[in-house]
């Protein structure tokens, strides 16, 4: 929500002035990314530089920081009306909760 936002852009500023500080990788080299619930089990950033594949940069798992910034800005209630679609893998534990509850999934 808008209370996050101070916090959000502090993440991003500092963490990326101590990359280009420490390496000398600019802003724009980065991919700079957070995880959070359901695919993870507590909310973390990732900074990374343009060009690696990490794992877990994928759609469906990772939130491109700016974007989720611009989103509330946006909409202060942004991620609070949003649906957020999300990929589980079929041997973790919330998946098998889904499957035991009923609920159906996407091919």
């Amino acid at each position: 929500s808008a209370q996050h936002l101070p916090l959000l852009r502090n993440i991003l500023n500092k963490g990326c002035a101590e990359l280009k500080r420490r390496f000398g990788v600019e802003q724009h080299q980065l991919r700079v990314y957070l995880h959070y619930q359901p695919t993870f089990y507590h909310l973390h950033v990732h900074f990374t530089h343009q060009h690696s594949e990490a794992p877990g940069m994928e759609a469906g798992r990772a939130h491109l920081l700016p974007d989720v910034i611009d989103n509330i800005v946006l909409n202060p209630n942004y991620y609070q009306e949003k649906t957020m679609h999300f990929a589980l893998r079929t041997t973790l534990g919330l998946f098998k909760e889904f499957a035991t509850a009923g609920l159906t999934v996407a091919d």
